[in-house]
């Protein structure tokens, strides 16, 4: 079991960021920082290797914990994207549509545009999430040298998280 760790306190958003670097998408994983908080959510992965199966299941895990705005990233971004559309509008809508979680991909970003977009213009729908968002879960899949960039960029633009 992988756990999220925290990154720091994110002032101008005003959310906790964590970090959760995954092996796979099927690498179970615990998020404590942000169980029981709608969050927000940048997931850095290459899916061109990945079923779209693989993908609904990982999307619907994020849905369930709690994510009402996700950023994607890398190859094959856009497809993690429209895959997340699909599960929040569902198979019979409007009784399976899940609610206004707003989605983003990043294809022509670099990462660090990509990660300061996710920091800084992220703001969730004010019907779904009414209270906002006090955290923010950046997610690295498969790569350590992106989880590597994504925590030093995000510790230059954060502060430590007094407790």
């Amino acid at each position: 079991m992988v756990n999220a760790c925290p990154l720091g306190h994110h002032a101008e958003s005003e959310r906790d960021v964590f970090l959760l670097a995954l092996d796979s998408t099927r690498t179970p994983y615990a998020a404590p920082g942000v169980v029981g908080r709608q969050f927000t959510c940048f997931c850095a992965m290459d899916a061109r290797g990945l079923s779209d199966e693989a993908l609904q299941i990982f999307c619907s895990t994020l849905l369930r914990l709690g994510c009402a705005y996700l950023c994607t990233w890398g190859p094959d971004c856009k497809r993690v994207h429209d895959i997340m559309d699909r599960v929040v509008v569902g198979d019979d809508p409007p009784a399976t549509y899940v609610g206004c979680v707003m989605t983003t991909w990043h294809a022509k970003d670099c990462l660090e545009d990509a990660i300061d977009y996710f920091l800084t213009c992220t703001y969730p729908d004010e019907d779904y999430a009414p209270n906002g968002c006090g955290a923010a879960l950046i997610i690295s899949v498969g790569s350590d040298d992106w989880r590597a960039m994504m925590a030093k960029y995000v510790a230059s633009r954060t502060i430590p998280k007094v407790t």
